[in-house]
């Protein structure tokens, strides 16, 4: 049950458009470059004290170095506010920067200042380790770029010796570099499944609305269709009762009827039959006897048809 839940979500967040998920990547990145772009411009500036303790002779030249990075990152800043720039650019800049600024300094050191120095860069890369989001190609060209960048400044400056770079930090440094490509990457691979995940479920949960509200309304529907049924049970009910009412009284029209035709209508039919039958026996002219024998013969049929109107009567009763 849980494997076939978990191809589910797999299948729901594979089918999750690549322009949706892209563009809540872009917005969440958006955030961690900003508040990364901000931390260069506050922070690359205090870094000037390390300057100032460790290269006094030359703090001054690199402080003006660490404002010029400040600006341009926050002029950086105010463009994406007023132009459409992709988030990376707003933490490339000051990272590219203060990147060449660090491998510059290898220039200006000594052997005895190259343990703070890589220390002060390798700070730089735990920062950007912490906000920076992007695909690991950029994190391969930003390492390749800072370290080519430093072993030329390391190399030109004759007061250091590539064993003593390795020896002070310079280990430390390139491991700062690996582990923090890895931690971008793995922090970018997250976050594009998360909203991936984010965006499946926003989508299942519209489709289950979607559902719920058509639902509703075949509910709504079937509640109509019953009530229409339920009106049109109401009438039959009333047609039936009034078919009933109406039969009753034609039942009621038909007994009386019926009473009628078996006791009032059939009492003079007897009567006359009686009567022909007393003036047959008297004596009579053959003119009386020849309309006594039409009389009879009429009587006998008026009461053959009030003999079959009881009996059809009775019959309808029956059934």
């Amino acid at each position: 049950m849980r494997n076939l839940q978990r191809l589910k979500e797999a299948i729901l967040i594979s089918q999750v458009p690549h322009a949706s998920w892209s563009l809540e990547l872009e917005k969440s990145s958006k955030k961690y470059h900003t508040v990364a772009a901000w931390a260069a411009i506050i922070f690359d500036p205090i870094f000037a004290i390390t300057d100032y303790y460790n290269i006094p002779e030359s703090w001054q030249y690199l402080f003006a170095i660490r404002l010029c990075v400040a600006a341009i990152t926050f002029s950086t800043l105010i463009l994406s506010r007023r132009y459409y720039l992709p988030s990376y650019i707003i933490v490339v800049v000051p990272f590219v920067l203060i990147s060449l600024q660090n491998a510059y300094t290898y220039s200006l050191i000594g052997d005895e200042d190259l343990l703070g120095h890589n220390l002060n860069y390798i700070a730089l890369l735990i920062g950007a380790g912490m906000f920076v989001a992007w695909a690991w190609p950029y994190s391969v060209f930003m390492t390749v770029l800072s370290l080519v960048a430093t072993f030329y400044f390391v190399n030109t400056n004759p007061a250091l010796e590539f064993n003593q770079f390795f020896v002070k930090g310079g280990l430390i440094l390139i491991s700062s570099f690996i582990f923090m490509t890895i931690l971008i990457r793995t922090r970018h691979h997250l976050t594009i499944k998360e909203i991936k995940a984010r965006l499946a479920l926003q989508t299942s949960n519209e489709e289950i609305q979607n559902q719920n509200e058509e639902i509703k309304a075949q509910n709504a529907e079937i509640q109509a269709q019953g009530e229409e049924i339920k009106g049109i049970n109401e009438n039959l009910e009333n047609l039936v009762q009034e078919r009933t009412a109406e039969l009753e009284k034609k039942n009621k029209a038909l007994e009386e009827y019926a009473f009628i035709n078996a006791h009032k209508l059939r009492a003079p039919v007897a009567s006359i039959l009686g009567l022909t039958n007393l003036l047959r026996k008297l004596p009579a002219s053959p003119e009386s006897k020849d309309v006594l024998e039409h009389l009879q013969i009429s009587a006998d049929k008026l009461d053959d048809i009030v003999s079959t109107i009881t009996k059809t009567i009775e019959r309808g009763e029956r059934k």
